[in-house]
Formats: structure tokens, sequence, C-alpha cells
């Protein structure tokens, strides 16, 4: 199982304290999430996105898996500790890196996806442009349409 053994990491000042239960579920799985989600965006920065594609079931599963443990720490507050205890304190480091980290992501993605829209827009322009009708002079010096440029075909088959 994913969640056995992973690398939990530790704060420079004080040692990492020791969760039990929910809590200690709810590291993992941060950590986990954060380091795909990683491995997801490096995937796209390098133009790669049929292999960040194929991370999307097990972003899913500990999406919801993470929604379901904090779920239950909502339920299970008092297992934390006090407001200000190092298990909330540790919980709250990790989850500060995950949010910086959907953040790179999200950057990342709206970027990609501003560039890919760009790119679909000037085609259809272009496009656009070629079937439409190209006016010019007829006799006498007077306007007329000419008929329509040939069809042009336009096929986009790549999904980010």
């Amino acid at each position: 199982m994913p969640l056995d053994n992973p690398k939990l990491p530790t704060d420079q000042t004080e040692e990492r304290p020791t969760l039990s239960g929910h809590s200690a579920r709810l590291a993992k799985l941060t950590v986990l999430l954060q380091d795909l989600i990683k491995q997801e965006t490096e995937l796209l920065k390098d133009h790669r996105p049929q292999e960040a594609k194929r991370l999307h079931g097990e972003k899913s599963r500990l999406m919801a898996e993470y929604k379901d443990t904090i779920g239950k720490l909502k339920v299970n507050e008092y297992q934390l500790g006090q407001k200000d205890s190092r298990d909330r304190k540790y919980l709250r480091q990790l989850t500060d890196g995950l949010r910086e980290t959907i953040r790179d992501h999200a950057r990342v993605v709206l970027r990609l996806k501003s560039v890919t829209e760009g790119l679909i827009r000037s085609v259809g322009e272009e496009v656009s442009k070629k079937n439409s009708p190209v006016l010019g002079y007829g006799r006498n010096a007077s306007m007329r349409l000419t008929g329509p440029a040939k069809p042009t075909s336009l096929s986009l088959n790549q999904v980010i």
C-alpha cells in the first residue's frame, strides 16, 4: 500500500511530532499528493501532457482519501490536541507546502491553457479569412463578390 512508508519532511528547528490515527494518515496523504502534483507539474513543463494524464487516476484517489481524512479529523478535532500543539503546527506546515505546490501547478496549467487557446484562436481566424468571400473589382470598376475560397479542413486532436 502506498501509504505504508512515505517520506515525511522534518522541521529544521524541532523534531517531527509522533502522529497517530487520522492525523498520521493526513500527513502521509499530504506528502504523497504534494509529490504527485509536483511530478505532474514537471511533466507539463516538459510538454509531456500524455504522461501527465496517466497520473490523474492516482491523483483523484489521493484527493478523495485526503478529503475523507480531513472530514474525519474535523469531526474528531480533539485528536489533534490544543490549538497551538506541535501536531497542529506540523500538519499546518505540510498543508501550506501542499497549497504552494497547488498554486504552482495552477499557474502552469493556466499558462498552457492560454497558449493553447491563443493558438486555436489564431488558427480559427486564419481559416475564417480563407473561407470569407473575397471582395474585388469587376467590370466598370464596380465592387463585386468573388466566390468563396476552397474549403480548408482543420483537425485538432490534442487535449491538455
